[in-house]
């Protein structure tokens, strides 16, 4: 049976721990308001304690761990210095970004240990919740796990006037979602296995803003706004409320054309979602979160410890063999009057997409099964996937010196995603797109708005209408990948151009 350690983390806090921890407010970097010279991130390695009581080793952004979370506006342009001070190669992707190839921060923008690079990044987008993170080819999964990764909020007049509340720490929100896995000792772990390069890394803690969930936040009497992102590697999240449905306001590009209110709300890997939470009907509500469970031994007598120690009705509940439901976010009403305004029926002026706009499609398969050893890369790849070979897109794995596909700037195009096995979330640099199908069928509605993340499932395609509108030499191509990160360690990536 496992150690009780790993029981901790499965119940997301100590064995007979009946507090909540606070929520970890991120510090942010207002850069709106100006800012004088070059912009320095620094990635840095650090300690960071998790709740454990053990201080773990991690990489930061100008934190101990994660990054800052950027607000800026559109028509900006900044100008960063991002200085590697970890003793390997990394980059700084924006993810989700519409930005050149050249300042994208993929594989080809590598930052040697003790570099700098300073890239100028042009913000031409709509308001939206993105992030950056490491990308560098074959350590992208140990760099972001080991806390390489930060939120970038872009505003705009329109956001920034709108009927919304948008005040940093007390009725707006970032929380930035994880799974994670503990040692016997406490510390942070991640050691690939063959079943960790099969489904990504899977760990069965859920850790916000860098702390073990659940956590607690008081809030005035009114609307709260939670800008969620899944910064996992491999673990979908299922999203619920304890009172009402959830009030979803954005997704990965930016605001829905109204609200939509929706029970349950999936999340893959590196996927984003605005959602409001009205305070005023009710004192205490609590944010669900419900995850997989890696694929352990002895799980079923991990389940009986679980129910025997009654934490069962402490904090969550086993939903059966492979998946945990978490209170993850307790929300606390005070009695001071918040953002006191209507849940907004109108956000957006978006249009259905129109299929018919395109010139061409484009297929893509995602390759898991290729016939490489997993068991041995695991055991020999030093916690990075050998030279990124055992998975592929077409059959072909990543390959620095090859462009896979060439698109001419502007031109609409569908692209056509399926894989050989089970769920991947798929993801495509420089752009925001439409989805037109996801796994089979039309998406929830609250994924209808402007996306750079898909879900793929089985013998079901998704399909996607994309533009791209900056252009990607070959010298600094984009990429599209599955953002499960151990299977882009992997090799399940491809690189385009846009010309």
């Amino acid at each position: 049976m496992m150690g009780t350690v790993a029981l901790t983390g499965l119940a997301g806090m100590s064995v007979g721990q009946s507090t909540l921890r606070p929520l970890p407010i991120i510090p942010m970097i207002d850069l709106i308001k100006g800012f004088d010279g070059r912009i320095t991130l620094e990635l840095a390695p650090s300690t960071h304690d998790f709740g454990t009581g053990v201080a773990s080793p991690t990489f930061g952004i100008n934190n101990s761990y994660l990054g800052p979370v950027l607000q800026v506006k559109q028509g900006q342009t900044l100008p960063f210095n991002v200085f590697n001070g970890i003793e390997e190669i990394s980059t700084l992707h924006w993810h989700g970004l519409h930005i050149p190839g050249n300042v994208d921060g993929g594989p080809h923008q590598e930052i040697q240990p003790g570099a700098t690079w300073s890239p100028d990044v042009p913000i031409a987008q709509r308001a939206s919740m993105n992030w950056f993170h490491s990308h560098a080819h074959g350590k992208t999964a140990q760099q972001v796990y080991k806390g390489l990764a930060g939120v970038m909020l872009i505003e705009d007049d329109a956001s920034l006037s709108a009927d919304l509340p948008k005040t940093y720490g007390v009725d707006d929100f970032t929380l930035v979602f994880q799974n994670k896995t503990f040692g016997e000792s406490g510390s942070l772990n991640y050691t690939l296995t063959e079943t960790a390069l099969d489904d990504g890394f899977i760990g069965e803690t859920l850790v916000v803003n860098g702390v073990i969930a659940p956590v607690v936040q008081s809030v005035p009497k009114g609307l709260i706004r939670l800008r969620i992102l899944n910064a996992s590697n491999a673990n979908f999240i299922n999203l619920s409320m304890a009172t009402g449905p959830l009030h979803v306001i954005a997704s990965d590009g930016g605001f829905l054309a109204s609200t939509v209110e929706t029970d349950t709300l999936t999340m893959s890997p590196g996927e984003r979602y605005e959602v409001l939470v009205d305070m005023r009907t009710v004192e205490i509500n609590k944010l669900v979160v419900s995850h997989e469970l890696p694929e352990i031994a002895g799980i079923r007598d991990y389940i009986s410890e679980f129910n025997k120690r009654g934490l069962r009705s402490l904090i969550g509940k086993l939903l059966n063999e492979g998946e945990v439901e978490i209170a993850a976010l307790t929300l606390n009403r005070q009695d001071e009057r918040g953002f006191d305004a209507s849940i907004p029926a109108n956000l957006a002026s978006l249009s259905p997409p129109d299929p018919t706009t395109a010139i061409s499609t484009r297929s893509f398969e995602l390759n898991q099964y290729t016939g490489a050893d997993l068991g041995v890369l695991a055991t020999a790849g030093d916690n990075y996937c050998g030279n990124g070979s055992a998975m592929a897109i077409n059959g072909k794995s990543m390959a620095m010196d090859r462009i896979d596909e060439n698109v001419r700037k502007g031109d609409t195009e569908i692209w056509r995603i399926s894989v050989d096995d089970w769920r991947h979330p798929f993801h495509i640099h420089g752009c925001s797109f439409r989805i037109l199908s996801q796994e089979g069928k039309l998406p929830p509605t609250y994924a209808q708005g402007w996306k750079d993340m898909v879900h793929v499932d089985g013998d079901q395609w998704s399909e996607v209408l994309v533009r791209f509108d900056y252009d990607a030499p070959k010298e600094a191509p984009y990429m599209y990948h599955c953002h499960i990160l151990e299977h882009e360690d992997c090799g399940m990536m491809g690189q385009f151009t846009v010309t």
